[in-house]
Formats: C-alpha cells, sequence, structure tokens
C-alpha cells in the first residue's frame, strides 16, 4: 500500500497485521512476510541494534513491495526522528512518551513549518522520481507521514487526554506498551490484570474518539484476540526472531518423534 493509503487506515482503525523486525533485518526477510500478507512492519531501533544503512535498505525494500514501515526511534530527540523521516519511512513510532510537551516536541521534529520545526531536505530518490519539487515534499512529510506515540506508564495514560489537545491533530497513532505498563505497577505477566486493561481500555476510548490508530505487539494468537478485542487495530503478529525460532522448535519436537517412533 502506499503512504496515503495507511495513514488513511489509521485513521479509520482498520485491523491491519504487522511483524517486528528485530533480529534479521535484512530484505529477504521482508519479502517472506510480505508474501505470507502481513501489511506493515515495526521496525524497532530502540531495542535492537541497527545501522541506519541496514534500516534504508529493508525500508526500500518493503516500499517496492507495497509494505507499510513504522520505524520506533530509539528516543525523542531530533536527530533521531529527522534522520528516520529522511529515509522516507512510512511513519515513527515514540516510546515513552509521557506529557504534552513531549507531544508537541515531537511534532516540531517530524513537521516542516509551519506546522513543526523540521530542517528541509530533499532527496528525489525517496520518492522514486528523478526530480521532486519543494511543494511536493513538503506534502509528503507533512500531510502522508504517520507519527505515533506510545505510552508506557501510568503517567502517560493519565496525561492521554492532554496530549490529544496539544497535538490538534498531528498524531495518527497511540500505540500501548503493556510489557512496561505492567512493570510499572508490579502486575508482570498478567495482561489481564484489571489496571491494564483499564489502561488499554482508556487508550483505545480516547483514540477512537479522536480518529486515531492503536497498536501493540503480540506474541500469540490468545494475545492478538485479547488486543483486538479491546479496541487495537495495528497489532503485530511476533517479531521476526521468534517466526523462526517458534518453526525451529516446532519442526525439531516433530523430528524427536521421528526418533522415538
Amino acid at each position: 500500500m502506499t503512504h496515503q493509503e495507511f495513514k488513511k487506515l489509521c485513521h479509520e482503525r482498520r485491523l491491519c497485521w504487522g511483524v517486528v523486525m528485530l533480529e534479521h533485518m535484512t530484505p529477504p526477510v521482508v519479502r517472506t512476510v510480505a508474501r505470507a500478507g502481513f501489511e506493515w512492519l515495526w521496525i524497532d531501533n530502540e531495542h535492537g541494534h541497527h545501522s541506519y544503512e541496514t534500516i534504508y535498505n529493508v525500508v526500500r525494500t518493503a516500499e517496492d513491495l507495497g509494505v507499510a514501515t513504522l520505524l520506533r526511534v530509539t528516543q525523542n530527540d531530533y536527530a533521531h526522528i529527522a534522520q528516520a523521516l529522511d529515509m522516507a519511512v512510512t511513519g515513527i513510532i515514540v516510546p515513552r512518551v509521557e506529557t504534552p510537551e513531549e507531544v508537541r516536541q515531537i511534532i516540531d521534529f517530524a513537521k516542516y513549518p509551519p506546522v513543526g520545526k523540521r530542517g528541509f531536505g530533499m532527496r528525489s530518490s525517496l520518492f522514486n522520481k528523478h526530480k521532486t519539487t519543494m511543494a511536493e515534499r513538503l506534502v509528503d512529510q507533512n500531510e502522508n507521514r504517520v507519527v505515533i506515540v506510545q505510552l508506557e506508564s501510568p503517567r502517560a495514560v493519565g496525561n492521554l487526554e492532554a496530549m490529544l489537545e496539544v497535538a490538534d491533530g498531528q498524531l495518527d497513532g497511540i500505540f500501548y506498551g503493556p510489557a512496561d505498563y505492567q512493570v510499572t505497577v508490579g502486575r508482570i505477566d498478567n495482561m489481564n490484570d484489571p489496571e491494564v486493561v483499564a489502561a488499554a481500555k482508556h487508550i483505545t476510548d480516547l483514540s477512537k474518539k479522536h480518529g486515531l490508530s492503536n497498536g501493540t505487539p503480540a506474541t500469540s494468537v490468545e494475545t492478538a484476540r485479547h488486543w483486538r478485542d479491546l479496541g487495537f487495530n495495528l497489532i503485530t503478529w511476533k517479531s521476526d526472531d521468534q517466526l523462526l525460532a517458534d518453526a525451529a522448535h516446532e519442526g525439531r519436537e516433530a523430528l524427536r518423534e521421528l526418533e522415538n517412533g
């Protein structure tokens, strides 16, 4: 899908399945998950350890295959956000956001004037064109690219309404970090804890009101159903390393039956 189509999908809150790219950041892996029918990639550069050259090659491959790319940056600063968007990813995910002031800063870093304060750069190759105008670049980055913040603590969830007011329509999604939230409130390995569920529902209820997508990772059919039923629509089905590990272990267990039979 195009960047414009993915952004439209976000605001329509359509269910869309992705894969986390964490360990095996290569074009062949992108082709494999694309052939399987996954529509977007969560490229994790917060917990992954990838060079921009590696990410760039994955992003370009995904775009050629019609797969959207959301890059989770390491932190909320200008260099990480601007460099990510200069690679022409479909959008960014900014982790550990807790305050309206941080949201305003993210918008300043991600958007060109008059919306934000991002420095202007021109690379026609990112548009699959020989030439592009400044106006085309501005429209593409300010209107077609996706900006998402991730909430991972009670403070962040409590500030969500104020964050949305400050954002003034410039956000496209609110992601939830259930693992960090569980650790913060002392409910480890308990996604069904009432406080953890209440935070998720608060995020999805407010997001629905404002026409924004909600995303979170799932590691099984059970967890995927859990988050879908709570109102999340951008859900990842495992990470690249988990997909490989699960297939390897499943195959090895089957082979043990041959050894014993």
